[in-house]
């Protein structure tokens, strides 16, 4: 992960309190600054310039810049670069990045401050003002550390948490720490913070041949998955459920790396489930279509003593607040796995699924616009090759999904933008990468390219849904992926293993939290709702298994309470 600590003080000098042997200090008039060595590149004042910049970008995006721009002397380093690319356009520079990118400048002599957050929100960034000091951090738990105790918790957000609506833009659980969202910019002038965004998404002419965006979409994802940055890896490895975004991955990978890697495939199974369960939650017979055919090795594990609730002391020292991930145990694993193999790279597909779009947005925007026999046309294609009436799917997937974060979209376009904008992907990609880092390893998200997600978005809608939903993906990795997941028309209900988890390995923990409820969450929340829907759970787990939000409701009052039990001794 790229860590970092800033602070711009305007009184007395203070010390940074996270030094390690592999973080760099630079300390001089009003910028204190630590930053993981070999992660940043960075440029000090000098004669010709009183500035301090701090950058991370691609090698594709130093390479697009450099040409777009024709910058004479290419051999200065990328924070020389977009200083000048800075200088010259201020933030409009911000939406050319084409992939994770980490800009931070100060300028000496006005004191004032920019930093900017990539688009998706690959580089967590916190800050917080306190004693005429402006304190900036990829970390959480280090702003904590170097801003002091008694922070004010934040109830507001901690309801809503209860609640399941768990994340938030710009709010954390504490009341004097913000964070800047993806595609943001944080400016400090005059001892004051503006916050504004820019571009997240660009709107693409794409050809209107629908083998042309086919064949553009296949193009994108070799590009995603097959990058220069893994050049000097000699063994790569694979979060690989056997769904089809984690099996494109892998086949794209192993179609397209003529280094010849050694690639390894880190796949839960879940043999401990009952059998009326099992199919609806295994998926042993999709990883075997891959497995059997690629040149891969399979370091596939069990789950039965796995659980994220058992660990939960683990996961909050790492993180610092609560989190809402009932899965996580299922990464953590691999983590440990790939560290032990000397893997140090793995590939997650987390949300190809909502980067690509099912399509379900081109029926609601047909129904909006009254286009109704069309959209009685395409339902009745769907249902032929999904095992649903055309009842179940208008209802699932045009009256279910109508309105979102409560407004309506006429167009499938717009939505499909909002979708992708909503902070449940740099939440997940931010609690993620705190574990996988945790063991060395960094993770690598190919359906978060912002290029490949500026061409999903611009595909012709009724592409992305026909006789299946994401019709265009699946086309697009026809012959590389077997036809048995590339037509799935289902996903593993994980759900099965966190009530598994609940009932086997999780329930004194859970009734111990809900036995003794800390006194601040009495406050905001009805324990005694939650007890009942405990005990019905027990008597009739099957019946919670599916369309339900009670295991979620569990889970999240477990992380709170033990949260706020920890925050208490502190």
């Amino acid at each position: 992960m790229n860590k970092f600590f800033i602070e711009i003080f305007n009184r007395q000098n203070r010390s940074i309190d996270n030094e390690s042997t592999d973080t760099v200090i630079f300390n001089e008039k009003n910028l204190k600054i630590s930053f993981s060595q070999n992660k940043f590149c960075y440029h000090k004042p000098s004669k010709n310039n009183n500035y301090f910049i701090l950058s991370s970008i691609s090698s594709q995006d130093r390479k697009r810049i450099v040409k777009k721009y024709d910058f004479i002397n290419i051999e200065n380093s990328d924070s020389e670069i977009l200083l000048d690319l800075y200088l010259k356009f201020g933030s409009k520079i911000f939406k050319i990045f084409g992939s994770s990118f980490f800009f931070f400048y100060f300028n000496f002599d006005k004191k004032n401050a920019l930093i900017a957050r990539d688009h998706i929100g690959f580089n967590s960034i916190y800050y917080t003002m306190k004693d005429d000091s402006l304190f900036i951090s990829s970390s959480l738990n280090d702003l904590k550390k170097n801003c002091g105790k008694n922070l004010k918790i934040n109830y507001t957000i901690l309801k809503k948490f209860l609640n399941l609506d768990a994340f938030s833009k710009d709010q954390t659980f504490f009341e004097d720490i913000l964070k800047l969202p993806p595609s943001n910019v944080l400016e400090y002038k005059n001892n004051s913070i503006s916050i504004f965004n820019y571009p997240k998404f660009k709107d693409l002419t794409l050809s209107d041949s629908n083998t042309s965006q086919i064949e553009g979409l296949k193009k994108k994802l070799k590009k995603a998955i097959i990058r220069k940055e893994e050049l000097k890896e000699d063994r790569v490895g694979f979060l690989f459920s056997g769904g089809i975004d984690s099996s494109t991955i892998l086949s794209f990978f192993s179609k397209y790396d003529k280094e010849h890697r050694t690639l390894y495939a880190y796949a839960a199974k879940f043999n401990h489930i009952e059998d009326s369960l099992k199919k609806s939650i295994d998926e042993s017979e999709f990883q075997s279509e891959v497995l059997n055919v690629l040149d891969v090795e399979d370091r596939s594990y069990e789950t039965e003593k796995l659980s994220t609730i058992s660990n939960l002391d683990f996961y909050l020292d790492l993180i610092g607040q609560p989190f809402f991930f009932p899965n996580l145990y299922l990464s953590h694993e691999a983590f440990i796995k790939a560290k032990n193999d000397g893997v140090s790279k793995v590939f997650n597909g987390c949300d190809g699924d909502t980067v690509v779009s099912h399509g379900f947005e081109y029926y609601e925007e047909l129904f909006l616009r009254l286009k109704w026999f069309k959209l009685y046309k395409q339902i009745d294609k769907l249902s032929k090759n999904v095992n649903l009436s055309k009842r179940s799917i208008f209802k699932r997937t045009v009256l279910n999904l109508l309105f979102y974060e409560k407004k309506l979209y006429f167009s499938a376009k717009n939505k499909h933008k909002q979708i992708l904008s909503a902070p449940i992907h740099s939440n997940s990609i931010e609690v993620e990468s705190l574990i996988a880092d945790y063991y060395g390893v960094e993770e690598v998200y190919p359906f978060y390219n912002i290029d490949l997600m500026n061409y999903c978005i611009n595909v012709k809608p009724d592409l992305k849904i026909d006789k299946y939903p994401r019709y265009i993906l699946r086309e697009a990795i026809k012959g590389l992926v077997p036809d048995k997941i590339r037509k799935r028309t289902d996903k593993a209900n994980l759900t099965h293993g966190i009530i598994y988890s609940f009932l086997n390995r999780d329930k004194d923990i859970i009734e111990k939290h809900l036995n003794n409820a800390h006194e601040d969450l009495k406050k905001i929340f009805d324990v005694s709702e939650l007890k009942n829907s405990w005990n019905n759970l027990l008597n009739d787990p099957k019946k919670y298994s599916n369309f339900s939000n009670v295991p979620s409701q569990i889970f999240a009052y477990v992380v709170v309470n033990r949260w706020l039990e920890r925050e208490s001794l502190i």
